[in-house]
């Protein structure tokens, strides 16, 4: 069946009868991210060996990051490498 007589089969449906469910869901939102190609076989392979959308399996390794890192109380902070560089001297000099 193509689309145009998926279409037409629908349209001359006669929905009278038909019972409204509603559904509370949670809102989505996407978040479009471009990975390198390999990356991606990767990802794709994983989620087809764990039988995921390679979707869902992004939603679980994002979900389980985030958890572990509020868990943690780890932040993640942006330093200079010139700085960190410094700060690295300056132990090593305090050690010796």
């Amino acid at each position: 069946m193509s689309r145009d007589d998926a279409m037409k089969a629908l349209a001359s449906a006669d929905w009278s009868g038909a019972a409204v469910e509603t559904v509370d869901r949670p809102s989505t939102v996407v978040h479009s991210t471009r990975l390198p190609a390999a990356l991606s076989e990767q990802l794709e392979a994983e989620a087809a060996r764990r039988n995921l959308t390679p979707s869902a399996l992004i939603r679980e390794y994002v979900e389980a990051g985030l958890t572990q890192l509020t868990a943690s109380g780890d932040a993640t902070v942006t330093v200079r490498l010139a700085d960190l560089h410094r700060a690295i001297d300056q132990i090593a000099r305090n050690v010796a």
